[in-house]
């Protein structure tokens, strides 16, 4: 039995899909113990996983509109102060190896001073250098890295030389956006993957994870019985998606359609009052039951979201806030699974539009079908290879 430290960037999306690995591993006799937020104590116990709450700053990891330069920063900040708080309680326990998410740059680094092995467990496309290619989507997202990389050096603050300064790791962009280890596991099928990873032997997609199918609710599933059902649901990481819901809700006012919207973390529900009786506002719903309930899914393309959608047959508009989410939502239009939007420009017109191309179209359900059969019977797998590709790795290392 082996001693491994989980390690996770605090949110839903970066969280749910890794913990029918944790689960697993557990179950094959290592010793998992697991450091997060308070907010996620529950979901991690019920992996078996021993639960550690983060040491430092909790929430201070929001972002209300999605600008990578400021997304940068924050992760070096949360790095440093996880270093800060947490490095040497984490050396106490004196892990084995290390497991982190894709954006979790702290558990890159804390593996590499500790001087274990670590192994990457990816909730989304990797984004590398080679799979950005200069164009017109991607000139914004390269400009915004150069201006990251110039402010960065001019600040008096640097906090790439602090963080070399105090603990000796030097830390480049590709940590910040990918995380990359010798085994980097994708949560996704190998139908997703994009050609430029297909002959990396350090990439291995082992098929979608989906760790809540059976959860207890008091959704009112009968309220939605002989409906044609929209679910919308934008994400947890960009908290200001209030322009978003607007179109949403000004899309269908007065259509046939029923509306079921998940606002997240919104907590100021009073834009959605007097809306009429085809709309039901939740902050939370039970996402993966709920999906073989519904006719369309409007999404902001994050991996776990279009997992479940395909698992669940549901055709979708897509309308992804970062680079890696149009990648996914790039892939599942050129799949035949959805339409995809630009979040800057999609108008309420278009989004009711989408809807009707979906529904008038039988070629999207067909597809949707076909693909609910592949990714449902490699979801059944994923964990155990997930499991098997990470103690494999694992033992070779420690000998």
């Amino acid at each position: 039995m082996s001693k491994a430290v989980f390690l996770n960037f605090p949110t839903h999306g970066c969280i749910n899909s890794l913990l029918a690995t944790a689960r697993e591993l557990v179950n094959r006799g290592e010793k998992i113990i697991y450091f997060c937020t308070e907010e996620f104590r529950n979901k991690i116990e019920q992996t078996g996983a021993e639960f550690r709450l983060y040491g430092g700053k909790v929430n201070d990891f929001l972002i209300n509109d999605f600008d990578l330069f400021k997304a940068l920063k924050l992760n070096l900040e949360m790095t440093l102060d996880k270093l800060d708080h947490n490095l040497e309680i984490i050396r106490a326990e004196e892990p084995d190896y290390i497991i982190h998410d894709s954006i979790c740059t702290w558990g890159k680094h804390i593996a590499s001073i500790l001087n274990v092995p670590a192994v990457n467990l990816m909730h989304s496309f990797p984004v590398t250098r080679s799979s950005i290619s200069f164009n017109s989507e991607t000139a914004g997202l390269l400009f915004k890295v150069g201006l990251y990389k110039m402010q960065n050096k001019l600040t008096k603050v640097n906090l790439q030389k602090l963080l070399t300064k105090k603990y000796g790791i030097d830390i480049s962009l590709s940590d910040i956006l990918v995380n990359k280890e010798k085994l980097n596991i994708v949560y996704t099928s190998h139908h997703m993957e994009p050609t430029i990873f297909q002959k990396s032997k350090t990439y291995k997609f082992v098929g979608p994870s989906l760790f809540f199918k059976n959860e207890e609710t008091d959704f009112p599933f009968e309220i939605l019985k002989g409906k044609k059902v929209v679910y919308i649901s934008l994400g947890t990481l960009l908290q200001d998606k209030s322009k978003l819901y607007e179109k949403c809700i000004k899309a269908f006012l007065n259509s046939e359609f029923y509306l079921v919207i998940s606002t997240g973390v919104e907590k100021d529900l009073k834009k959605f009052q007097n809306l009429p009786d085809n709309f039901l506002i939740r902050q939370y719903v039970p996402q993966q039951q709920l999906l073989y309930h519904v006719d369309i899914f409007i999404t902001h393309a994050g991996m776990n979201s279009v997992n479940e959608s395909i698992c669940s047959g549901v055709p979708m508009i897509l309308i992804p806030h970062t680079y890696e989410q149009k990648l996914i939502a790039n892939r599942v239009e050129n799949l035949g699974l959805g339409i995809a939007g630009s979040i800057n420009k999609i108008t309420s017109n278009d989004l009711l539009n989408y809807t009707n191309q979906l529904i008038g179209n039988a070629d999207y359900k067909i597809q949707a079908l076909k693909y609910k059969t592949i990714f449902s019977e490699e979801e059944k797998e994923s964990h155990l290879k997930a499991a098997d590709e990470i103690i494999e790795y694992i033992n070779n290392q420690l000998q």
